[in-house]
This record gives structure tokens, C-alpha cells and sequence, in this order.
């Protein structure tokens, strides 16, 4: 038992260092700390990311840290999964369109039984990602001149939660989370002239967050008769100032690729603050027997008092609506008599109003997707595969914005296995 929880331990670590490695991202990760990731969770991502009120199904569910509660007493669960895809960036005026891929590891969890009414998980998965570069030219006073914007990098999540129920059907939970990793961002305005006549100008600055956080979750579960039943959960994550620390530098160059000429200005590890928004959440599930599912989830963030460093960016409130179904022919036991009766069949939509605006305040940028997937059991064991497929838009053409078409895939593994059993000897 020892060896293998050390194991897992060695496992979060390197995985760890993976998530911190740069992932896709998109023009839109420019604002604040990037795109929040709203949930790795293959199952949860195949539902439109369907998350506060999931039955419990052998798996890890602590988007609602109620839910990780549900967690069989004699169970260890493993779960690691990995996603990525292609997405397809267009603009009008004038006409381009470029295409970016990637793949790599969304998650890494394992959950396990500390009492009967008190159960934990623990993993590690990204929180935000960053990734752009934007370049646009004007000619004014007769000069030829690029504006150049670029960022990467990212924050990553080490979590631990712990849930309890107190009494039948009411679950409960914490989650404590540390964030960590560095974003990286430069900009500046290059001249079109290898004569010397004009001074390029850039900045770069690498912003670095270590401190913690923490959510809290609720769910209770109230049945009509055996076969029906209805489930309420609820979210709340408190609007917490990260720790953090800023090394910027300013400075000339003649030429795009020459030298620095001098350093205009220049601080190592500036100590501020970057804010992260209060969210509250809430789902409304029902459940018939143990074969179909659907529920609809309500998520709002409220960036508006959001700081990066002092400066409060085009920000306002975020909200994210998911509608998601399960469907096992057989119920939990199907594949028992029939593999593809207890095969979980998934779907879901999603719909995300973004927290950032952008100057001009015209167009919106949402974003609208479909999703379905596939939860493959292994006959006569409780582990099993998950699959996803994403397909959405965020953004559009208007008003010369960008438009950013995607198809992500994901797939993970759930190993499910008896560990707290005593052995016998007759």
C-alpha cells in the first residue's frame, strides 16, 4: 500500500513538470492569466463539462468537491487522462486562416476512502493557459511600423479534497488547490527600416504565481420512488489575491535583430498580486434507475475586481451554461451479460460568455460547442476507458475579430481497485 500511494506521489510530480511545459492556446489568452480551464475530466468534458451533480461511476469527480463523497469505501481510484486537437484561427480583412495542434496530459487524480463518511482525492491538472502571438502594421506619418504581442506559458493546479457526509443523500466537500507556474509576455513596436534612422522599442516580463486557494461544494440527492430520483449541487469559489512576482524589462534595439542598444527599464521579482474571481455554481440533475441522466449547470464568475498587478484589464462577468446526458443500456451491470449494454453513451452542449471585452465593446466573444463520448468498461472489473470529442467556435468575424474554430479529443484511464480489504487465511 505504502510503495503504492509513493508511487502515485512520483507520478504527480513528473506530471507536474509536464503540465508546465507550454500547451496550444489562442489570441483570446492575452486577458489576465489566460483561459481558465473549467474542467480536464474526460467524462465531465464529454457531458458540454456537466459537473455538479454527476452520478458517481467509478470515477473522480471534484469539480464539486461534494461529489467526491460518492467515492466507494473500499475503492481506490486512479485516473490520468490525456486531450489536445486542432484549432483553426481566421480573420476577414484581410483573409488568413492558420491551424494549431497539440496533445498532452490533462489530469492525474487518484481518490480514495479515509472513513465511510469521509472521503479524499488528490491530482494535479492545469488551471490556465496562455499562448498568442499578434502582429499588426499601420503606416502612419509615413513610417512603416509592426506592433508585436506575444505570450506563453501557464498556471498549473495541486489539489486536494476532502468530502463528508454527515448524513444519507447530503454530501459536502473542500478543496484546497496550489497554484504555480510562470506566464510570459513581451510586446513592442519595430520599425520597417534597417537604416538605423528609428529606435525599436519591447518589453518582456515574466509574471510568476505560487500561493493557494480554495472551494467549497455541496450536494443533496432526494428520490420520487426507487427508479427516480433528483439531485441539487452547488459551487462556491472564493475571489483570492494570489501571491506573485513580476520581472520586467525594457529596452531599444536598432534593428529587428540587432542588439540591445540600451535597457530603458528594468525590476527583478517585483512583488504583487494577480486576483482570480468569486464563482458560484449551481446544477439540477435527474437520474431514472441506473441508466439515463441528464443534468444542466449554471456557473458565474465575477472578474470585475480582478487585479493583475494593480491594473484592472477590460474584465467583467463570466458566466458558463452546460447541458449534459448519460445513457447505459444495461445499467452499471450491463456489461455483465452484454459488453456493449453497459457501454456509457454521452452528449452535451456548452455555452460560455466570456469574462473579457474587448475596446470597441460591440461583439461579444462566446463560445458555443457540442460534445459527446464513450465510457468503455473492462469485463468483470470496475476500471474503464473514457472518450471525448469536442467540436465548438468562440469568437466571429465582426468587426474584424477573430474567429477560433476547434475539435478537441480527449481521452483517460479509471482504474478502479479494492485496496482496503484484509487478506484471510482458512
Amino acid at each position: 500500500m505504502i510503495k503504492k500511494i509513493i508511487t502515485l506521489f512520483v507520478a504527480i510530480s513528473v506530471a507536474a513538470t509536464v503540465f508546465a511545459q507550454g500547451r496550444v492556446g489562442s489570441p483570446y489568452t492575452r486577458y489576465g492569466i489566460g483561459d481558465i480551464t473549467r474542467s480536464t475530466l474526460i467524462r465531465n468534458n464529454s457531458m458540454g463539462g456537466l459537473s455538479y451533480t454527476l452520478p458517481y461511476n467509478n470515477g473522480i469527480n471534484h469539480i464539486n468537491p461534494a461529489c467526491v463523497a460518492d467515492i466507494d469505501t473500499m475503492t481506490f481510484i486512479f485516473d490520468f487522462g490525456l486531450n489536445g486537437g486542432a484549432r483553426i484561427y481566421s480573420i476577414e480583412d484581410p483573409a488568413f486562416s492558420q491551424t494549431k495542434s497539440d496533445f498532452h496530459l490533462s489530469h492525474l487524480n487518484f481518490g480514495f476512502a479515509v472513513t465511510k463518511w469521509w472521503k479524499a482525492a488528490a491530482g494535479v491538472q492545469p488551471y490556465s493557459d496562455v499562448g498568442y502571438s499578434i502582429s499588426a502594421n499601420d503606416t502612419l506619418l509615413n513610417v512603416d511600423k509592426n506592433y508585436l504581442f506575444a505570450g506563453d506559458g501557464g498556471v498549473n493546479k495541486v489539489f486536494i479534497s476532502n468530502a463528508f457526509k454527515p448524513f444519507e443523500n447530503f454530501t459536502f466537500g473542500v478543496t484546497a488547490s496550489y497554484l504555480f507556474g510562470k506566464i510570459y509576455q513581451s510586446g513592442g513596436i519595430a520599425f520597417d527600416d534597417e537604416s538605423g534612422d528609428y529606435i525599436n522599442v519591447f518589453e518582456q516580463n515574466i509574471i510568476q504565481v505560487n500561493d493557494f486557494t480554495f472551494d467549497a461544494g455541496l450536494k443533496y440527492r432526494f428520490s420520487i420512488n426507487d427508479n427516480n430520483h433528483f439531485t441539487i449541487g452547488g459551487v462556491y469559489g472564493y475571489n483570492s489575491n494570489l501571491d506573485a512576482k513580476r520581472s520586467s524589462i525594457v529596452y531599444h534595439t536598432l534593428t529587428t535583430s540587432s542588439a540591445i542598444v540600451d535597457t530603458v527599464f528594468q525590476s527583478d521579482e517585483e512583488l504583487g498580486i494577480v486576483g482570480l474571481p468569486q464563482t458560484i455554481g449551481i446544477g439540477l440533475g435527474y437520474q431514472h434507475s441506473d441508466k439515463f441522466f441528464i443534468g444542466f449547470d449554471y456557473t458565474m464568475q465575477d472578474w470585475t475586481g480582478a487585479a493583475f498587478f494593480g491594473n484592472v484589464d477590460n474584465l467583467s462577468n463570466g458566466q458558463f451554461f452546460s447541458l449534459g446526458t448519460e445513457y447505459i443500456p444495461g445499467g452499471k451491470r450491463g456489461s455483465m451479460f452484454n459488453y456493449w449494454q453497459g457501454v456509457s453513451y454521452r452528449g452535451g452542449l456548452h455555452y460560455n460568455q466570456n469574462y473579457f471585452m474587448l475596446s470597441t465593446g460591440e461583439t461579444a466573444i462566446n463560445d458555443f460547442g457540442i460534445s459527446f463520448g464513450l465510457g468503455l468498461p473492462m469485463k468483470r472489473s470496475r476500471t474503464s476507458f473514457n472518450l471525448s470529442m469536442e467540436l465548438g467556435q468562440r469568437g466571429s468575424l465582426e468587426n474584424n475579430l477573430i474567429k477560433e474554430n476547434y475539435a478537441i479529443i480527449g481521452i483517460s484511464f479509471n482504474l478502479a481497485e479494492t485496496w482496503f480489504v484484509k487478506r484471510r487465511i482458512d
